[in-house]
């Protein structure tokens, strides 16, 4: 006889979130490429606390056919009760499971399940300043709590996994290095040339430009990004628009000022479906992406499967996931991310030969890959 499955609670509250945005994607795409892998020795059992809506979110998202106990209004609740009184079990909402594996950084609290963690980067504690008051003090409380609770740890990158070890003094055999992916499809299917117009048409993009993607919020340097910009056309003709998609997070003021000092050469269409940024992304000249700090650097790699040319910064995860295809920048350096923008406008045959490069490298990094590895790790735990 086969042996049973392995029930798994999954907490996806941060796919509940409205509007997405990194981890919230990054952990639907791993749900959807975990179920369709229809794996008979797995069972899932879905647990999310989130905003309204996002139950109806979810299930458009990955589907009803699984299980899910939604509480709304509860995040909150959730991240008090879980971190201080270790209660209420997630098997009261999902049932019994082997294993109960929280997506973004906090440790379940369970009635025996082997509590797993997904951790995404320690960007709170090299970096606090990017980030309010109240959100460090959550964070940090939240990877302390689970540095000490956890029985394991899923870490989306190597330098990820070192900044557990480094700063939270985790065990490395606790930590599992399992990295995001990309549907490179995605990119693959035909451009869809008529919405591609009417997004340049109602932002006034022209058919060349340049593109950042992400949060406005003080961690994407775009203070920095806008200074190398304003060099760059005080010393070239002909430089393209700087497109900017993305939501306002907190601390934008600055951001949004020096954005707003550049007048009409610089976009800023804000937050896209996600059909319509991936649409701009493969239109782009080139991806600019000079984070100060980042666990892994989703767009860096959704920019090389789009064969669209990568600048970013020479620090954190975001050299582990571009490899030698991208230009790197100093990101704390202006004069250092306009000088790349300049050398990949003014040698085409250099940005092109790096874009084949990069489609390449993003091909190894798979949603279903990620998937295989996070189902593997399933089983040999709960054996």
């Amino acid at each position: 006889m086969p042996s049973p499955a392995i029930d798994i609670a999954l907490d996806v509250s941060c796919a509940a979130e409205n509007p997405l945005t990194g981890i919230g994607y990054a952990t639907l795409y791993q749900l959807r490429a975990l179920f369709t892998r229809d794996d008979p020795e797995l069972r899932f059992h879905l647990f999310a606390a989130g905003a309204r809506g996002g139950r109806a979110t979810l299930e458009k998202e990955i589907g009803d056919a699984r299980s899910l106990s939604y509480v709304p209004y509860a995040r909150l609740a959730k991240y008090y009760a879980w971190t201080t009184l270790n209660w209420p079990p997630i098997e009261w909402f999902t049932g019994p499971a082997r294993i109960a594996h929280n997506f973004c950084h906090q440790a379940p609290a369970t009635s025996g399940a082997i509590k797993l963690v997904t951790v995404h980067d320690l960007s709170m504690f090299r970096h606090p300043e990017t980030h309010t008051p109240r959100m460090v003090h959550v964070q940090q409380t939240l990877l302390r709590h689970t540095a000490k609770y956890a029985d394991h740890i899923v870490a989306v990158s190597e330098h990820c996994k070192s900044e557990l070890i480094e700063l939270l003094r985790i065990p490395p055999d606790r930590i599992h290095v399992i990295h995001n992916g990309v549907n490179t499809g995605e990119f693959d299917v035909a451009l869809d040339a008529r919405r591609l117009n009417e997004l340049r048409q109602a932002h006034r993009i022209e058919d060349d430009y340049i593109i950042h993607l992400g949060t406005i919020e003080p961690r994407k340097n775009l203070v920095r990004l806008c200074e190398a910009y304003r060099q760059l056309r005080a010393s070239k003709s002909g430089i393209p628009k700087l497109v900017i998609v993305g939501a306002t997070g907190w601390g934008s003021a600055p951001s949004i000022a020096a954005i707003e000092s550049l007048g009409s050469s610089v976009v800023r269409p804000g937050y896209l479906s996600r059909a319509d940024a991936v649409l701009l992304l493969r239109g782009a000249r080139v991806c600019v992406y000079p984070s100060l700090y980042e666990g892994f650097g989703l767009p860096v790699l959704e920019a090389m499967a789009a064969r669209t040319p990568v600048i970013t910064s020479n620090a954190s995860a975001l050299p582990e996931v571009a490899g030698d295809t991208a230009v790197y920048v100093d990101p704390l350096d202006s004069a250092s991310i306009a000088g790349a923008i300049a050398g990949v406008l003014e040698d085409p045959a250099a940005a092109a030969s790096r874009v084949a490069a990069g489609r390449a490298r993003a091909e190894t990094f798979s949603w279903a890959a990620s998937a295989e590895k996070l189902a593997s790790l399933y089983k040999t735990l709960a054996n």
